[in-house]
């Protein structure tokens, strides 16, 4: 936003400023929500749905709802960042008033630079099938250049502060974490992952603090772009950071400032083995990154506990070469088809919720991402 202190007002600034404010600004007393308010993390409602292993969960066709102006009340602002802004409010929508939403927009110095192409983004997201494992797109709002993204807001904590806490409950002996949560929240991952490149966007940044954990245990994913974007993206998030490292950026980001699928290759790999290892990064900070470094290995061997899932797979994410990387596709079915496996093994007692859906039932919908 704009500086108060300015001694003259530019007529242009003042109508762009304009176009960036809130839309309107109200103090709701009721909203349409399933639960209250999580106080420590504003950025997501509890879901009553059922939790899966699988791909059943998704649904193709669905779009989000375009909406007025008049439609959208902002409550209080959540996060006003160097890339994204965001708000606490409330959208009517056709068969829900006042629904409690996530309102995002890119911030206005993004906006004068013209590099990012917010509107596309927001209209591919049209296209994308609904699933469990990205947060919901309640509606959109492209009135008067005030392109607005409105998620579902949820009860939720990131991943990375579930892992942190479960370290240290594990060091204390109050707890362990069981193969059955690795395998959900590695296939949520993969599975939203495997969703947004097929629909044409990456996600430059991806770390287990921008992945999203409800109270039910459900991994969803959000800050996504177009892959056009996802240099541009990168290039800002990297120039906001004291230091960037190989667990946020793949070397091709870090040498020369491209971001590619194989990319989102690499940061895939950094988060598994982060889900399998409590938290803890593969790289050192300090690793060398040389051109003629042909795999870059992580700093500790495999965590034991969850060695029955060990694939060498995930070892050939961290190819220098990009060209060397598995897809996003090859990655998830490896993976699923490892979880089956055991799932199928009479050897291991995994514990399921009841809601477990097997991963090779009828219903699941592959040939949509095929």
């Amino acid at each position: 936003m704009l500086a108060v202190g300015c001694i003259r007002i530019i007529p242009e600034l003042v109508q762009r400023r304009q176009l960036f404010s809130p839309v309107k600004w109200h103090r709701r007393e009721s909203i349409t929500t399933k639960n209250q308010m999580n106080t420590q993390n504003n950025d997501v409602l509890e879901t009553d749905e059922p939790n899966y292993y699988s791909t059943a969960d998704v649904t193709d066709g669905r779009s989000p709802i375009i909406v007025d102006e008049k439609d959208i009340s902002i409550i209080n602002s959540m996060k006003m960042g160097n890339i994204y802004n965001r708000w606490l409010g409330s959208v009517n929508l056709p068969s829900r008033s006042n629904t409690c939403v996530v309102i995002t927009s890119i911030t206005e110095i993004v906006w004068r630079t013209n590099e990012i192409h917010w509107e596309a983004f927001l209209r591919n997201c049209l296209q994308l099938p609904e699933s469990k494992n990205l947060t919901k797109i309640e509606a959109i709002s492209f009135e008067s250049n005030n392109l607005y993204l409105m998620s579902e807001h949820i009860v939720c904590e990131t991943l990375h502060c579930l892992l942190t806490r479960e370290a240290v409950a594990t060091r204390n002996d109050h707890c362990r974490r069981s193969l059955s949560d690795i395998i959900k929240h590695v296939t949520g991952l993969l599975e939203g992952m495997h969703i947004i490149n097929t629909y044409g966007f990456l996600h430059p940044g991806l770390t287990t603090k921008k992945l999203l954990v409800t109270t039910d245990g459900q991994l969803k994913l959000y800050d996504f772009c177009v892959a056009g974007d996802a240099s541009k993206i990168a290039t800002l998030q990297r120039s906001q950071m004291f230091s960037a490292t190989l667990n946020q950026f793949p070397p091709e980001m870090l040498i020369s400032s491209v971001y590619t699928e194989s990319s989102d290759v690499w940061s895939i790999a950094v988060t598994i083995w982060e889900i399998m290892s409590d938290g803890m990064s593969p790289f050192p900070d300090d690793t060398e990154i040389t051109s003629h470094k042909e795999l870059f290995e992580p700093s500790f061997p495999w965590p034991k506990k969850y060695f029955q899932i060990k694939d060498n797979i995930l070892y050939k994410c961290w190819s220098h070469n990009c060209a060397f990387r598995p897809s996003i596709h090859r990655l998830k079915a490896t993976f699923l088809e490892i979880f089956q496996k055991l799932l199928d093994d009479s050897s291991y007692e995994i514990p399921l919720s009841t809601t477990y859906v097997a991963m090779g039932s009828a219903n699941v919908a592959e040939d949509t991402y095929s």
